[in-house]
């Protein structure tokens, strides 16, 4: 048992958060706190996922760190938000933004496509079953409930797909809260992205304290008075 514990330990693992904003969008903090506060977390990999843009991902190019950047943003769909990693540009789509159109916009590309915090947009299950993403952010330590997580799971089983984690940080210090580990080390982007893809990976970290879950609820709750406002929830979308 010790000589195998000993083995597992010495295979080379990268630790990986993919669902991170900044002052780019939504997020408190700049590229250069984040980037400095992954590395102290001992992160070896981050997607800024900054909203409708990829401001952040080119910032943090430019920045010398010792980390891997995987170009990265969040979309806002009539199907929940998408998180989409490995592409270097923003859809040209018409908007509002089709659910099913960004998944194979995704794909065409070779991006992976994530369906983030499944847990609070479980409404759009039948769209996600018909058009599956590449994976299911499962584990959001952002989430208000605990609970969360296991409807986040749940979600990633009956579509057939890995289930990822992420941070969602929108302040430094809440970077790496919850990651993913991969064998290997020094992988790039393409390896990245592909073991995800195939659920070669484990999670890792969990729920972010309190406060930051209770700033995660109000704004859940202001989306969805936002939501029920909107000219989107009478008109489904309808796949040819």
């Amino acid at each position: 048992m010790d000589r195998e514990r000993i083995s597992e330990e010495s295979i080379p693992r990268m630790l990986i958060d993919v669902h991170i904003h900044t002052i780019y969008s939504d997020g408190r903090d700049d590229v250069e706190r984040v980037l400095r506060v992954a590395e102290l977390k001992g992160l070896d990999a981050v997607a800024i996922t900054d909203h409708d843009t990829l401001q952040g991902y080119w910032r943090a190019l430019r920045l010398e760190s010792g980390l891997t950047v995987i170009p990265g943003y969040e979309l806002k769909t009539d199907a929940g938000h998408i998180l989409i990693l490995g592409v270097e540009e923003l859809p040209r789509l018409r908007r509002p933004l089709i659910y099913e159109e960004v998944i194979d916009w995704s794909r065409e590309r070779g991006g992976l496509s994530i369906i983030a915090h499944p847990a609070v947009g479980r409404l759009k299950l039948n769209r996600w079953r018909r058009c599956p993403p590449d994976v299911v952010e499962a584990l959001n330590a952002a989430y208000p409930l605990r609970m969360m997580m296991r409807i986040g799971l749940k979600v990633a089983g009956e579509l057939g797909v890995p289930a990822v984690a992420g941070s969602d940080a929108h302040r430094a210090l809440d970077v790496g809260n919850a990651y993913m580990e991969l064998e290997g080390e020094n992988l790039d982007v393409a390896d990245i992205l592909e073991a995800l893809r195939r659920g070669r990976h484990r999670i890792g970290g969990g729920i972010s304290p309190l406060p930051v879950r209770l700033r995660s609820g109000v704004g859940y709750i202001a989306s969805l008075i936002k939501w029920s406002l909107s000219p989107l929830r009478t008109k489904p979308y309808r796949r040819s």
